[in-house]
């Protein structure tokens, strides 16, 4: 292959990004449809139905099922976002492959731009140690739906068009060269969207024993083996990152993200026998040496892997989260269209940032920390199928605020959910399940309780009843997490203001009523024999209990100053507690009653945290009349939910919680007006 193949010719026709819009293509469509009609006469033209007759149809090479130019267009235009999506539909083939080694070779010109020169990507090279193709299979691999893991189980393709409709929709020229034998049974094969004649017969060559070029061996750092395959892009006229640095930059977090299986060092138990991957990009003077060589860095959004991309700048601080609950795994039985069933598995996992990644430092907020920044660019839930990302997504009502940094979230499933989940050809979409994300079940209502809705709609139409459904528990556990961020008290710059303990506290208040009451009745409480541990072991009791419960530093020492040091019986301290359905917990320790109110459920932030948001003096008449509306309309919720919770009783546990009731209404009211004069 001379370098005069590589070069364009004036009488070649060039596709400009301008001609490659919807509109442009279909404006295209109109015009040659005008210029045919123009060309009609009385004896060309088109028969109406009864004088139509099969002399009319002409040869049959002018029905080919591809037309030409237009077809052209239009699969260059085939949906790949950027190069690095693209290039990752030839890694996909690599680790499919079984590659141990992925290289992204890049060869650049040193070109004339204005009045300098820069480096430019001349030609793209993708090279691999995987298991190589056979001439059947090295052919096929360049046609449209004719890819060698079409149809079958397992690895990452869909439907055969990866190869060529990736490597087109950047390149007009792609050659590929595979060897099961050493590399001197290498043999190649093109498409070329640049040369008329192969648009005209839209055929991938024979297989032939052309051999590979020598730069792209030479500038390699893979130990060329048995087998192996390289693909190469030339006249890459649709690259919008033109350096090759620029293509690494811009690929790096994105193709670090996707195959963060393959590239981390640290694997969790279910991909704990995932195989592992070195994916690199090498760049060298296309008639000289290498430029720069950079590795591909595992980027996980759910930051729960070690040795990422995330920085780890900050004395003190790993940008690592922590596991939120347990995986949520879902199964649905799955028809196909070939009439077999299968049992598929899809599964949610979620991850929370610790409080200290959140907290300011040396005055600067942890968002605009350079790991605050890396943590905004992989705001999204993490859309994983067969091990690979198909995209980030940006729906599940996930808002823009800047607090969404702070947690992670993965849906994993494998290739039989394709057609439930409606990923696309190009592995870049999740289709159907994107529509669902943000449907509730009473948008599709028709006057049903919700039960009834997903019954129906389940029957109706399986595939949104299962959308819907993953959708809904996502949407569940990350409004849950945003409460749980957003009422987490993290520091000022300027300090954390501590509790006051007046007089009228309800602490001290409930300290003193609850005196009163054990004289007047003589009933004990569980905490009170405790009331008489010595000063040391109240507060190491009460430290080791609060460390349990989660509590933060300054809080354990808020509520061990209550207790031990201002002999108060009542603390009201706050906690993530995730698992627990309770608003609040009650505890009993060191002599006391801790009251722990439960972060992650609705009503601290509808109530509690209403009322305790803001500077009030600063807060307007008309701030302060929606925050008491608030916080009111809360406190009806919570007691119709109790109302509710006594209707569904029945037997003795219905007289149970009404006896409660009643007892709770009596201390209440003695505790409400405990210190007010009796006139």
């Amino acid at each position: 292959m001379t370098e005069d193949e590589f070069e364009f010719h004036e009488d070649d026709e060039e596709i400009s990004e301008e001609e490659l819009t919807e509109e442009a293509f279909e404006d295209a469509a109109e015009e040659e449809v005008v210029e045919e009609d123009e060309e009609l006469t009385e004896e060309n033209e088109i028969p109406t139905e009864e004088g139509f007759t099969d002399d009319n149809w002409g040869d049959d090479s002018d029905w080919g099922f591809a037309a030409g130019k237009m077809f052209v267009k239009a699969i260059r235009s085939s949906g790949y976002k950027n190069a690095a999506m693209a290039l990752g539909e030839l890694i996909d083939n690599s680790l499919q492959a079984g590659a141990d080694n992925v290289e992204v070779l890049v060869s650049e010109r040193n070109v004339k731009s204005g009045s300098r020169f820069m480096w430019n990507a001349y030609e793209i090279g993708v090279l691999d140690d995987g298991f190589g193709m056979d001439p059947v299979l090295l052919r096929k691999s360049l046609r449209l739906g004719d890819g060698s893991s079409f149809g079958k189980e397992g690895g990452m393709g869909k439907f055969g068009v990866g190869l060529p409709q990736a490597s087109v929709s950047q390149a007009q020229r792609v050659d590929v060269w595979s060897w099961q034998s050493g590399i001197e049974s290498a043999l190649h094969t093109y498409i070329d969207l640049s040369d008329p004649a192969w648009v005209a017969s839209m055929t991938v060559p024979k297989p032939d024993n052309e051999p590979i070029p020598r730069k792209w061996l030479k500038h390699s750092d893979i130990d060329v083996g048995e087998t192996g395959t390289l693909v190469v892009w030339s006249k890459v006229d649709r690259l919008a990152w033109k350096k090759a640095k620029s293509i690494y930059d811009h690929s790096n977090h994105l193709i670090g993200r996707m195959y963060r299986h393959w590239l981390a060092e640290d694997k969790d138990v279910k991909h704990q026998d995932w195989p592992s991957a070195s994916i690199r990009l090498i760049s060298f003077e296309d008639d000289g040496e290498i430029r720069s060589k950079w590795e591909y860095t595992a980027n996980d959004p759910m930051y729960l892997m070690s040795k990422t991309s995330a920085p780890n700048t900050i004395p003190g601080r790993t940008m690592k989260f922590e596991p939120y609950g347990v995986p949520i795994v879902k199964t649905y039985d799955v028809h196909h269209e070939d009439g077999t069933t299968t049992r598929e598995s899809v599964t949610i996992r979620f991850s929370l940032s610790p409080k200290t990644l959140r907290e300011p430092y040396n005055g600067t907020d942890a968002g605009k920390l350079d790991y605050g920044k890396h943590a905004k660019d992989n705001i999204g839930v993490s859309i994983v199928r067969a091990g690979r990302e198909l995209e980030l997504s940006q729906g599940f009502n996930i808002s823009k605020d800047p607090r969404n940094r702070w947690w992670g979230a993965e849906i994993e499933f494998e290739r039989g959910m394709d057609d439930i989940f409606g990923v696309t050809n190009n592995k870049q979409h999740a289709e159907n399940l994107s529509d669902a994300s943000e449907t509730e079940w009473s948008d599709e209502s028709e006057g049903e309780t919700e039960q009834e809705t997903r019954i129906r709609i389940k029957e109706e139409d399986f595939a949104l009843f299962v959308c819907m459904d993953v959708a809904f528990e996502v949407r569940k556990n990350i409004a849950t997490i945003m409460r749980m961020i957003a009422t987490d008290k993290t520091s000022s710059k300027s300090g954390k203001s501590k509790r006051s303990r007046h007089a009228d506290s309800p602490e001290r208040k409930g300290t003193m009523a609850t005196k009163k009451r054990k004289e007047d009745t003589g009933i004990e409480g569980e905490s009170d024999p405790e009331e008489t541990l010595d000063t040391d072991e109240k507060k190491a009791k009460l430290k080791q209990f609060l460390e349990d419960m989660g509590v933060d530093d300054d809080d354990v020492r808020v509520v061990t100053g209550d207790i031990v040091d201002e002999g108060l019986k009542y603390s009201i301290t706050d906690s993530p507690m995730k698992h627990n359905p309770a608003f609040f917990a009650v505890d009993s320790e060191a002599g006391a009653v801790i009251i722990t109110l439960n972060r992650a459920h609705a009503a601290y932030e509808k109530l509690f945290s209403t009322l305790s948001t803001g500077d009030l003096d600063k807060m307007t008449s008309q701030e302060l009349h929606q925050m008491i509306l608030r916080a009111n309309s809360a406190l009806q919720l919570m007691l119709i939910g109790w109302a509710r919770l006594e209707d569904e009783a029945v037997g003795n546990r219905a007289n149970a919680f009404r006896d409660a009731r009643n007892d709770w209404g009596t201390i209440t009211r003695d505790f409400l007006t405990f210190g007010e004069d009796d006139s």
